[in-house]
């Protein structure tokens, strides 16, 4: 496999909290026609200006130089919301916004220096600049200084407009990011006034030193009113916290949602139960306490509400709260845990063998909530004691509306979903990079007549960016190969919806092979590791009804022939998916309801 195709495999760096809240909801949303391109060539935009520009000021050009500053600067302006792997590392380098803008000014500086005879032009543009740097300088300051106080914000998943209290927020928020337009535009002005210095007919307009004093007076115009726009704001964060408060309150809440994981992961933990939550009578609230968890949200009936402290989350924990319901067992949960007033329940993400699925941290919420009699065997399997009324099993209410049974379409369709790399050593399941590529060639030339669905975890490449690599290099093999075969990276079809069309799953160990087995169609595990089959069935019990797969594929012909053909495994997969995934009276939806009321119930 090749390794490092692009810059863009490197992945997303992190960026600052008050960023990330700019980026959920970004004011004045341009068209994505002119956002999405922008910001997919963003780096290459940056490079040609610049080599353009010195061309223009080594060869003498100022029209040149000018036609390319002024498109240099709206590429990177339309970029901005685009958010590009390639403007976060960047930034995380130290080349932000503000330096690429100033590297820019620099070399236009030259080129009126070497263009231009009136005397001030160029004294009255580096001027112009400074002033524009120090506005601009001034905005990230301001953000800053503004998140640190700020209450907790209502938000709105989904949604254009946002409540006011955030819309505000979030507005001067996005000043600190990209480049301020107003402040584009009056170093423009100043750009075009020094190059047409020499040019009797720009008298008219006044001139340089008058136009600079203008400028520059602009300019301090525009950072007195973001000053006092901060100022005012964070006067008034007190009345809207209050005034959010007042508002759940009304809504009298019975338990919370509580949201803390590493980047952008509530697209694929948080959004998968909340149709769950929505279903309930009861109000809940979801408590988000990283900003890079927001904008992936699906929409919900339940009040969102950004609260990154500590007091935060203490201010929402309101009178008729009873319970917290975790996903995860993210680092911030001990904020919450803390409260002895509230039931703290474990509801986890997904089921799977993977070692985090019976994970010690268990033990400090009151209960956990299972699918079926597997997840409660792994933790004595892992030497956890927990007493058996710490369980509630529900099923899992997910996968209650997958349909069961072969679909009966043509051509058939084989879906390759692998997991992530994981975030520990015993968490390293993930086929992707090892022997994705190799199954997905292998497929396309031997099996011409299925059509193959391509569907990577979206966390894939958060550590390594071999993971990308491969995504990438099986998106062009999939795009170049006949047949219709899809491809569902960043957006297309849902989870659900490829597990609804998929014949045969091939994947890892993961909550994906858990959660097909309920439509009792063949499952196909990746094995990277190349285990005995005894060591794989002992690690792995769940995978007893799957088809399994080792490094170089030895068995791929073997295992289609199986999976597409008699199916050997099937009645032991339909054994496993009792016992993975439960059969609790009513169904899923019903337990998990039940369990719900009863934890919720006044006491």
């Amino acid at each position: 496999m090749k390794r490092g195709r692009s810059i863009a495999s490197l992945g997303r760096a992190p960026v600052p909290e008050w960023e990330e809240v700019a980026r959920a909801a970004w004011p004045g949303r341009l068209p994505d026609r002119l956002v999405t391109p922008a910001g997919a060539g963003q780096l290459a935009f940056l490079v040609v200006s610049i080599l353009a520009l010195v061309a223009a000021a080594w060869l003498r050009l100022p029209w040149l130089g000018l036609t390319v500053w002024t498109l240099g600067a709206l590429a990177e302006w339309l970029a901005t919301p685009a958010d590009s792997p390639i403007a976060r590392l960047m930034d995380l380098v130290g080349l932000r916004y503000q330096v690429r803008a100033l590297v820019k000014s620099l070399i236009a500086s030259a080129l009126i220096f070497r263009t231009v005879t009136e005397p001030w032009a160029g004294l009255a543009y580096v001027v112009v600049v400074l002033f524009v740097q120090l506005a601009w300088s001034v905005q990230p300051v301001l953000a800053t200084w503004l998140w640190r106080s700020s209450p907790p914000l209502a938000y709105q998943p989904g949604a254009v407009g946002q409540p006011a209290a955030l819309a505000a927020h979030v507005r001067l928020y996005a000043r600190g990011v990209g480049y301020p337009a107003l402040l584009l535009l009056i170093e423009f002005i100043a750009l075009a006034k020094a190059l047409a210095a020499d040019d009797p007919r720009m008298g008219m307009l006044g001139s340089i030193g008058v136009i600079g004093a203008l400028l520059v007076a602009a300019t301090l115009a525009y950072l007195a009113w973001t000053l006092l726009e901060a100022r005012r704001l964070r006067a008034a964060q007190r009345a809207a916290g209050e005034s959010l408060l007042a508002d759940l309150a009304g809504r009298d809440p019975s338990f919370v949602i509580y949201v803390s994981l590493a980047a952008r992961q509530s697209k694929y933990i948080v959004n998968q139960w909340l149709p769950a939550f929505d279903a309930q009578p009861r109000n809940g609230i979801l408590v988000v306490r990283e900003a890079s968890q927001l904008a992936p949200l699906a929409a919900t009936r339940h009040a969102v509400v950004y609260a990154p402290t500590t007091r935060h989350v203490e201010s929402l924990v309101l009178p008729g709260v009873r319970v917290a319901f975790y996903l995860a067992y993210g680092e911030k949960n001990a904020n919450l845990l803390r409260d002895p007033n509230l039931l703290h329940v474990m509801l986890a993400h997904g089921d799977s063998d993977k070692a985090t699925s019976a994970s010690a941290l268990v033990r400090i919420f009151d209960e956990t909530w299972v699918a079926g009699q597997a997840g409660v065997d792994r933790f004595a399997k892992a030497r956890i004691p927990m007493e058996p009324e710490r369980f509630a099993v529900i099923g899992r209410p997910q996968v209650a509306g997958l349909p069961v049974g072969p679909t009966g379409q043509q051509p058939v369709v084989i879906l390759y979903a692998p997991t992530f790399e994981g975030y520990y050593e015993q968490t390293t399941h993930s086929s992707l990079d090892s022997m994705g590529v190799d199954l997905i060639r292998r497929l396309l030339a031997d099996r011409p007549d299925v059509q193959v669905w391509f569907r990577p975890h979206p966390s894939s490449g958060v550590l390594r960016p071999s993971m990308l690599t491969a995504i990438d290099e099986i998106t062009d093999l999939l795009k170049a190969a006949p047949g219709g075969h899809q491809i569902s990276t960043g957006g297309g079809s849902t989870l659900t919806e490829c597990l609804v069309r998929a014949d045969v799953l091939v994947s890892d160990v993961s909550s994906v092979v858990s959660d097909f087995l309920q439509t009792e169609r063949p499952v196909v595990v990746c094995d990277p590791d190349g285990l005995s089959a005894e060591e794989f069935a002992r690690r792995y019990p769940s995978q007893a009804g799957s088809y399994r797969l080792t490094p170089g594929l030895p068995e791929l012909d073997g295992v289609l022939a199986d999976a597409l053909g008699a199916d050997p495994l099937r009645a032991r997969r339909v054994e496993m998916k009792r016992y993975v995934l439960g059969d609790p009276p009513g169904g899923p939806q019903a337990a998990f309801a039940a369990n719900v009321a009863r934890v919720t119930a006044a006491s």
